[in-house]
Parts: C-alpha cells; structure tokens; sequence
C-alpha cells in the first residue's frame, strides 16, 4: 500500500483529501503545516507528498525543497489556487479548483513514473 502525506493548513480539505485516497487504497496521513510534515518524514517512510502552495510559516515550495535536498528524485504534487511557477523541486502542479477528482489522477501519475524512476537507477 502507497503511503502518501497530504500537508495543508485547510483541515476540512486536507482531512477530505486524505479520506478520499484512503478509500481508492493508499495510506494517507494528515499534516497541517510544514513544519508537521517533516517530522513526519523523519518518522516514518512515504512514497508520495501533495502538498498546498500557500501556508504560514513554511510554504509548499519550501517543503518541496526541504524534501528534494534529502531525496532528489522524491514525486511532490503542489496543490495552488496561483499560477504555477517553474520549480525543479515539484514533480506537478494540480490547480485546487480541479482538486477532485484530478488529484488521483496525478498521484496514479507520479507514483508510476517514481516507480519507473527507480527501476532505472536499480538496472
């Protein structure tokens, strides 16, 4: 089972999101804030981060760097209501009014090509 961390400081969204891949088959776990995000990384193993653009303190880009500069090739899914900027930290952006049900589609995505990602190095 795909283990994916879903960081964003709107508890109702971030709590549906989760609920949602959790009834397609993945483990999701909540994080409000960046800060709870990675700690969570240093807890525990993950396959997958989504997380929003915007949030006080650390925002989503920041977290995706923090993430990358640990595990270079790690999927991260930023959720914005902005337009997207260019960033070699985020695998995709996902606009938050196309949220559901886009967002399973671009983890399906992202966890395929880390898969094939990976394969490659280990060949």
């Amino acid at each position: 089972m795909k283990k994916i961390l879903v960081v964003d400081d709107n508890e109702i969204l971030c709590r549906l999101a989760c609920d949602i891949l959790r009834t397609e088959g993945y483990r999701a776990v909540p994080a409000s804030n960046a800060a709870e995000a990675l700690r969570a990384f240093e807890e525990e193993e993950f396959d997958l981060l989504v997380t929003a653009f915007q949030m006080p303190g650390m925002s989503g880009l920041e977290l995706a760097r923090a993430v990358r500069n640990r595990s270079p090739h790690f999927p991260v899914i930023v959720m914005t209501g902005f337009e997207p900027v260019e960033c070699e930290h985020v695998t995709l952006w996902l606009p938050k009014q196309y949220l559901f049900p886009n967002l399973l589609e671009k983890i399906r995505y992202c966890l395929t090509g880390a898969k094939q990602e990976s394969e490659k190095t280990h060949a």
